[in-house]
């Protein structure tokens, strides 16, 4: 499949995120007594009444339509062609939206495929996520993130009912995606040591309490890089590009997991901070 093939396939995935929230007192019952929660509020859907989390009376909620639309209309203004993908969880106190741009986009360095610029929106009402956006890459074939650790390009904020990000970012970002161009293609002729594997794996799935066997690592997710490593060694080489993504993989397609948003957010920031760390081999 050529990445004209592969363009062509994605399409926009619509879903309400605009609806209006409420704040509401806590409330919650004992002994069929109905107690008043003083120090505690709960955001609600203004149309469907549904509950979407709690919190401290000091939250200040930004809602999803703040956060996305203002995203929408800069790469509005750009005159590039782009989808919108837009996946709302748990009747939409969890938003996930992704704009990729069609025709911001290069070669992968194996050839195998094709890179375009995407942003990641997110934004909770339950507090697992703040304000989120991140702009990186995206691999068409396999639909692996391309984890990034410019600051820039991975804008995180509280919920203080304000949103206060600097859309010129998202320029900045796309000039940082086409560096990685030169960059990706460097990873991808550059050989890897079996003891620089080791290193990345323990760190990506470092436990603070050891296992049976003295280790400070999940095993069971050590082994699933190890498995990924395996295979992108055969469709890509024993190389840096190689390692990229086998980590990335495991990054955006988590397996057996509870929730599969948060793992993700949780191991890309794994990742983040493993690649801003100076002894980072991906530096």
């Amino acid at each position: 499949m050529n990445h004209m093939t592969q363009l062509a396939k994605l399409i926009d995935k619509p879903a309400e995120y605009n609806f209006s929230i409420e704040t509401i007192p806590m409330k919650g019952m004992c002994d069929d007594k109905l107690i008043n929660c003083d120090d505690r509020v709960m955001i609600i859907r203004a149309d469907t009444e549904e509950y979407l989390g709690n919190h401290s009376k000091s939250y200040r909620p930004v809602t999803h339509a703040k956060v996305l639309d203002p995203v929408i209309d800069i790469v509005d203004s750009m005159n590039t062609p782009y989808i919108t993908q837009v996946n709302m969880i748990d009747n939409g106190a969890m938003m996930e939206a992704r704009i990729i741009c069609k025709e911001i986009c290069f070669d992968d360095p194996a050839q195998q495929d094709y890179i375009a610029f995407q942003i990641t929106v997110r934004n909770s009402y339950n507090g697992v996520w703040s304000v989120m956006i991140q702009a990186d890459g995206l691999r068409l074939w396999c639909m692996n993130g391309c984890t990034t650790p410019d600051k820039i390009a991975n804008y995180r904020q509280k919920h203080n009912g304000i949103f206060n990000y600097n859309f010129d970012h998202i320029k900045h970002s796309i000039n940082l995606f086409r560096d990685n161009e030169p960059r990706f293609r460097e990873w991808y002729n550059t050989p890897v040591h079996q003891d620089q594997v080791v290193t990345l794996f323990d760190k990506l799935t470092y436990t603070p309490k050891p296992t049976v066997d003295g280790r400070y690592r999940n095993e069971t997710q050590y082994q699933n890089l190890s498995q990924h490593w395996a295979d992108y060694c055969q469709s890509i080489g024993r190389n840096k590009w190689g390692l990229y993504n086998a980590v990335t993989h495991w990054i955006s397609h988590p397996q057996n997991v509870s929730s599969t948003n948060k793992t993700i957010v949780e191991r890309n920031s794994k990742m983040l901070s493993y690649m801003s760390k100076s002894d980072s081999m991906f530096n």
